[in-house]
């Protein structure tokens, strides 16, 4: 800051410039929107786009590796979290977060004013009458106040960190539901086909038996019932496999025709021997648990804002140096402000800040709670969704050794082809009985997952600390709209 006078004599005006060097500007840079370019971006996507092997490299994966020749649950949720447009809302807000906390910690502004004065009576020696001062307004904040405002706006930045894990997580089980939907419903379809098969033989074989006269049309028209049943059951299985591919569409945030080249892995029928105990489970929750991670930080900016309503019953003290210039003579001043809040809307404003933090205090409470119930709930679930697959595993198997013994009594002669083939029906219902079992196995593993938010289908370990993807401008470079 520099303070420049000049002294002009007959008739001419005394002028002072206030120079603040000190003062830097950010140009403005626009950023517009190309509604065309975004969507022709959407519809370059694809699986084998160069951005993604850099970002599943990123994260842990080979890059001889990729792309992989079968996509499992951890290589879709790598392409999910690169295009997903939640990750990209997550981690936007997470800057603005950061920047706001970057923008509380600054100092207040310094505030000056030029007051140029004309004198009613003119000077004898006929000088100007004009005398030119500039004053100064310099706060000076008290530094618990400044330092509580900082706290809470640490914490909330925190905690737009955690919503991007939040988002990381939410994504990840939107592409295992969606995969777990899509890969039953082709199992069904399988299966259906099978039977469908085998069904066809049997109104084959009846047909005869009925013209031959040893069975009545009445049973070829209960085994034509339950063919038409087995092909609508079919056609509803096909549409829910259809149903499910756009969800795994959407859920990895791709084209639906960019599916067509995914190799999708066969799941694993085995199911993941975690420990079930009630106090495993709690410890996980409460460890791993993103919304009792952000509960606690809401308290902390809650508390942080209970420092500063405690700060602020302090007076704001005000500086304001000045200088004035008066027909050569140099004229220095200093005043000293003083702002002191109403007592009774500072303690109001404390009581405020009080109840909020014992609010924050009872979410986290609760929520604490609701994870180990949840926890909890999930566990009973998944054990007895453990246990229905031993059961359908065993029966599976039983019908299995039917079929056999049946096959081997056609071969001796002690059993028709229809008998063989109504074997074969059996032990097809029975697998794809064991089917849904797993189907629903899965379903409450995948639940248990969300209420311990831990990786258990192994995928991951842990969810890895998820790294930038480019931005929408840089995935919109080179892209014809």
């Amino acid at each position: 800051m520099a303070l420049v006078c000049a002294s002009l004599r007959g008739g001419s005006f005394g002028i002072a410039f206030l120079a603040l060097s000190a003062c830097s500007s950010v140009p403005y840079t626009p950023r517009p929107i190309d509604a065309d370019a975004s969507a022709a971006e959407y519809r370059a996507r694809s699986a084998q786009a160069d951005g993604l092997k850099a970002f599943a490299v990123a994260n842990g994966y080979a890059g001889a590796d990729w792309p992989p020749a079968q996509w499992g649950l951890k290589e879709l949720t790598l392409a999910a979290w690169y295009f997903h447009a939640d990750m990209r809302d997550a981690r936007a807000r997470a800057k603005v977060a950061r920047a706001q906390q970057g923008a509380a910690g600054a100092r207040r502004s310094w505030f000056g004013r030029l007051k140029p004065e004309r004198h009613s009576r003119a000077p004898a020696d006929g000088d100007s009458p004009w005398s030119l001062g500039l004053e100064l307004e310099i706060p000076l904040v008290a530094p618990g106040r400044r330092a509580a405002l900082a706290e809470r706006n640490a914490f909330l930045a925190s905690a737009a960190e955690i919503d991007v894990a939040q988002a990381a997580w939410a994504v990840r089980a939107r592409v295992r539901d969606s995969l777990d939907e899509l890969q039953a419903s082709r199992s069904a379809i399988q299966t259906f086909d099978a039977q469908i098969e085998e069904r066809k033989n049997i109104i084959a074989m009846v047909n005869r038996r009925v013209d031959a006269g040893i069975l009545s049309a009445r049973e070829l028209g209960t085994e034509r019932y339950l063919f038409a049943q087995l092909i609508n059951l079919r056609d509803q299985q096909l549409g829910a496999y259809q149903r499910a591919q756009g969800n795994l569409a959407a859920a990895l945030g791709l084209p639906l025709d960019a599916l067509a080249g995914v190799n999708l892995r066969p799941p694993a029928e085995a199911m993941p021997d975690t420990d079930l105990a009630a106090d495993a489970l709690r410890r996980q929750a409460l460890r791993n648990r993103l919304d009792v991670h952000r509960k606690l930080l809401e308290f902390g900016a809650a508390d942080a804002e209970v420092k500063q309503a405690v700060a602020a019953q302090n007076p704001e003290i005000t500086m304001g140096p000045g200088y004035a210039w008066d027909q050569g003579d140099n004229i220095w001043s200093l005043a000293l402000g003083l702002s002191l809040p109403p007592a009774a809307q500072a303690q109001a404003a404390i009581r405020e800040a009080l109840a909020r933090r014992e609010l924050a205090a009872e979410q986290f409470a609760a929520t604490q709670i609701a994870a180990i119930q949840r926890a909890e709930r999930a566990g009973a679930q998944y054990q007895l969704a453990r246990e229905r697959i031993a059961s359908a595993q065993l029966q599976m198997r039983e019908q299995q050794e039917q079929e056999a013994r049946v096959l081997r009594q056609f071969d001796a002669g002690a059993a028709d082809r229809l008998q063989r083939v109504v074997a074969r029906i059996d032990a097809l219902t029975a697998h794809m009985q064991y089917q849904s079992v797993l189907a629903d196995a899965r379903q409450a593993l995948a639940q248990l997952e969300d209420a311990l938010q831990r990786p258990l289908l192994g995928d991951f370990e842990v969810l890895p600390e998820i790294g930038e993807s480019p931005s929408r401008s840089e995935n919109n470079a080179n892209v014809e709209p």
